[in-house]
């Protein structure tokens, strides 16, 4: 299995401090979407800005796209390869060893599709199976954000590709909505890789502004939707989860 950084080339600080933070394993760095003076970027082919502001009430930034955009990278890397791979942003802490994890990670995106190495908020959770005396593997029930970290497999990369068009969410509510990529979760419990404290070079994330009545009953009817979707696809893709074979 392969491991990817995202890095911008002008980060020079990021690419020194994840180099010092995965040293002894096996990685590769790839080059981020610096889209900021690329207005004809591919991204905005792909993204309706309309359907953000009327069901999230702001429109995603710049930095925002380019993480998306960096992410869609790796996904059609992945799928060009044939074969699972770990992605990782250049903000990112350890909180455990990642080296010795490296071959149940492989094993668990082989059988699942998709592994988050850790996740930005701690959500109720079904408990798949333990994976060692320290972790276990889990599925959230609600959204969870954060893809600081996360094996994938070509299959799910395909599929996460073929979905893309008229997005409008953040990249990682877009991974998040299970019940629209028909895609489950897996996750590492606890945190085996989070995003760290310091701040990502991709910039500011969302800024928001003042926003109409009927902007704000949009954006929580929508929260309600997804909520609702959210809770009929644990109801059908969540019981009786296959433990994995470790």
């Amino acid at each position: 299995m392969k491991i990817f950084v995202i890095n911008l080339k002008r980060s020079a600080d990021r690419r020194e401090y994840v180099s010092n933070l995965l040293k002894g394993i096996d990685f590769d760095f790839f080059e981020g979407e610096d889209i900021a003076n690329h207005p004809d970027h591919e991204i905005y082919s792909l993204y309706a800005p309309s359907k953000t502001l009327k069901y999230k009430g702001y429109t995603l930034t710049t930095p925002e796209l380019g993480c998306f955009a960096s992410q869609i990278n790796l996904w059609r890397h992945c799928v060009k390869i044939n074969e699972p791979i770990l992605i990782c942003e250049d903000n990112i802490e350890l909180y455990g060893d990642l080296k010795t994890q490296l071959d149940n990670i492989n094993t668990l995106v082989s059988q699942y599709g998709i592994v988050k190495l850790g996740n930005y908020f701690e959500r109720k959770h079904i408990k798949i199976a333990d994976i060692d005396d320290t972790y276990s593997l889990v599925s959230c029930v609600k959204s969870a954000c954060g893809n600081s970290a996360y094996a994938i497999t070509p299959e799910v990369a395909n599929n996460y590709l073929s979905k893309l068009q008229g997005f409008f969410e953040p990249v990682d509510d877009f991974i998040d909505n299970e019940w629209s990529t028909e895609q489950t979760l897996f996750s590492y419990y606890p945190n085996l890789v989070a995003r760290s404290n310091t701040s990502s070079t991709i910039g500011a994330r969302k800024i928001k502004g003042k926003i109409s009545l009927i902007n704000k009953l949009n954006v929580e009817a929508y929260r309600l939707y997804r909520q609702i979707r959210q809770h009929i696809y644990n109801i059908q893709h969540k019981k009786n989860i296959p433990a994995p074979r470790l």
